[in-house]
């Protein structure tokens, strides 16, 4: 258990600093994410770091871009793309280098891609792609949606979000929370993006009731994956040496003064300073919060 405890143990002496926030609502009351931002994804890209995120206005959620030099102050770059009326996009997740230190984004392609979860009204009930070459202008793929909740097992059934994209092996391992009843960590594979096929293991994890918040966060560190999860209280760990077989780490969740619900972590090392984000709730408003230490 030593590598497993040494990097847990690190997250947790983090959440004896006092969070900062980093990222805000919008001031302008008529902006796309005027009343809550959340899902932070953060890659290094041509000398700077972009925060890809989902904005609410108290009606729709929609995806957004910022950027940064230092990971402290960001300035809003704007929607990645409108939607049609009842449409919601939340949880972008791009593919990137598998590794806790690498949090660079990978080309396939020649392209970028994204993948995200997508409503019409209120159930989340599709996972589709997007792809870009450059990081800032994304569109939708021709194949979408890529999974959906109709498609699924009785497990997954009613609603699909929280989408991790990860290339190892030559495969695409798309993971997903599904949800009826237990919110459960399913996977499916695909060797073209294209076509993908639902695991014969599925559900590889399922969370107790009220036990899943947020988007999970799945990287690799030296020979272990690690998925690091919001439970409505804090943040909890499983740890996996092949991403089918999670072993949850059955501690306390980590957990912030002052801020309640803390969720969707991402996190990465940078410059030996590890560096976690993560979204919560302070004074009636979902801000995005970021912690880091040698």
């Amino acid at each position: 258990m030593a590598n497993e405890v040494a990097l847990w143990d690190r997250l947790r002496r983090l959440s004896a600093l006092q969070p900062r926030v980093v990222f805000s609502p919008s001031d302008d009351e008529f902006a796309f994410d005027s009343k809550a931002v959340d899902f932070p994804f953060i890659l290094r890209h041509e000398g700077e770091w972009k925060l890809f995120y989902t904005g609410f206005d108290g009606k729709t959620f929609r995806l957004g871009v910022a950027s940064s030099t230092d990971l402290k102050n960001w300035k809003r770059t704007g929607l990645i793309w409108n939607l049609p009326e009842g449409q919601n996009l939340a949880s972008a997740w791009l593919l990137r280098h598998n590794d806790l230190d690498e949090p660079i984004a990978k080309l396939r392609r020649g392209l970028f891609w994204m993948v995200y979860a997508k409503s019409q009204g209120d159930q989340w009930n599709s996972l589709e792609l997007a792809f870009s070459p450059d990081l800032e202008i994304w569109r939708p793929f021709d194949a979408n949606p890529i999974l959906t909740a109709r498609e699924g097992e009785g497990w997954e059934n009613a609603g699909l979000n929280a989408p991790c994209l990860i290339e190892r092996q030559h495969l695409f391992w798309l993971f997903y929370i599904g949800q009826n009843g237990l919110p459960s960590l399913g996977l499916a594979l695909s060797t073209d993006l294209l076509v993908w096929s639902r695991d014969m293991e599925n559900p590889l994890v399922q969370f107790s009731p009220n036990y899943l918040s947020g988007r999970p966060f799945i990287v690799r560190h030296e020979n272990l994956w690690w998925l690091i999860v919001g439970n409505g209280k804090g943040l909890k760990a499983a740890f996996s040496q092949d991403l089918r077989r999670w072993q949850v780490i059955e501690d306390e969740p980590i957990t912030f003064n002052g801020l309640d619900n803390p969720s969707s972590p991402y996190f990465f090392l940078s410059d030996g300073k590890l560096w976690l984000f993560f979204a919560a709730n302070r004074e009636g408003k979902r801000h995005i919060f970021c912690i880091f230490s040698d």
